[in-house]
């Protein structure tokens, strides 16, 4: 009997360790909700570099963002990795994220990228690990009509039936996008007379970017508006296509978080980790390895970004306020699925 007891606590001891080890214990072990494709590879390459043990769940942005507030105070994991300062905001006001995180060793001068000064918010809550654009446009080079020029041109005649955008409450990244949106044409709530004009010259709304596209090539909408890295994958993998940058083109950071309450040796491997993703050797792995996540400019001074990238020089960039709309962020989407109830 005393075998068998001495036997189930040595079982209680090591599970209790292997538990420690995956959830940021006293190992220093890491647990990453990853939105963004390559963060798999990147969590190879820092535990080779570090020895600290990574967990990784692969999430759609928009389910890791519902996953995380819904283990609110008891989160079960330790850093998130996704597209968007604003969900950032939001998640940080419900109290679910550390402070203090350090910035990158090599940020950027703020006048290089718009916005820059405020990627890190007033208290540190995120870091900054570059930037995609949050809305292109997407068209066939054989289009029998004009490429829009800006968002104003979205409501032309000629367009009605023609322009498709991704459900911002399924495809995470696609709330920038409404958002700029909004902001283009005079802010919240002035600006909801451009978005229902644009419902009303025919919008169609998918869920998200592969049926966008697929819609597309399909020929059943003429303009796909999608984030910058799926348009650019898009229109490489297709020569048929083509990528239109509108005046303005909206910065959309991928950042990335830690939990809130991690202490001694999880909080320390939480941060050596957000160091990591923005090395030069883990931008390189997350460009080669990444897929589309990989077409993204770097918020550092090195390395280059992408070849398949424009120069941000010939592009009119303009910056979300993360704040502002992050805390608007759920009564905009609630407007945006049922707008006529809303209006009531």
């Amino acid at each position: 009997m005393r075998k068998l007891i001495a036997l189930l606590a040595g079982a209680v001891v090591l599970a209790v360790g292997v538990f420690l080890l995956w959830t940021g214990g006293g190992s220093g072990g890491i647990t990453l909700y990853s939105g963004l494709d390559y963060g798999p590879a990147v969590a190879r390459a820092f535990t080779a570099r570090t020895g600290i043990p990574v967990q990784v769940i692969r999430l759609p942005t928009g389910g890791l963002l519902a996953r995380i507030t819904a283990e609110g105070h008891h989160p079960a994991w330790t850093v998130a990795w996704f597209d968007g300062a604003t969900a950032a905001v939001a998640l940080d006001r419900g109290g679910l994220l550390a402070h203090g995180l350090p910035a990158p060793a090599t940020l950027v001068p703020a006048a290089t990228i718009p916005g820059t000064a405020a990627l890190r918010g007033a208290d540190a809550a995120y870091v900054p690990t570059g930037f995609t654009l949050a809305g292109v446009f997407v068209m066939r080079r054989d289009a029998p009509f004009p490429a829009p020029a800006d968002w104003a041109d979205l409501l032309d005649p000629r367009y009605r039936g023609r322009i498709g955008m991704n459900d911002p409450a399924i495809s995470g990244p696609t709330y920038p996008t409404l958002a700029g949106m909004l902001r283009g044409a005079g802010g919240w709530p002035a600006g909801q007379g451009y978005v229902t004009a644009l419902r009303r010259n025919g919008l169609h709304v998918f869920a998200k970017n592969d049926a966008t596209l697929a819609a597309l090539r399909a020929g059943a909408i003429g303009i796909a508006v999608v984030q910058s890295s799926a348009a650019i994958a898009a229109a490489t993998a297709d020569p048929r296509l083509r990528v239109v940058f509108p005046r303005p083109a909206y910065v959309l950071p991928n950042v990335i978080v830690a939990a809130h309450g991690l202490t001694g040796a999880a909080r320390a491997a939480a941060i050596r980790f957000i160091a990591f993703v923005n090395t030069v050797s883990a931008q390189r792995l997350r460009m080669a390895k990444g897929g589309s996540d990989g077409l993204y400019w770097p918020v550092t001074r090195a390395p280059a970004p992408p070849a398949a990238l424009p120069p941000l020089a010939g592009l009119d960039l303009a910056w979300l306020d993360p704040v502002r709309w992050g805390a608007r962020e759920n009564a905009i989407l609630a407007w945006f699925a049922h707008p006529q109830a809303a209006a009531k």
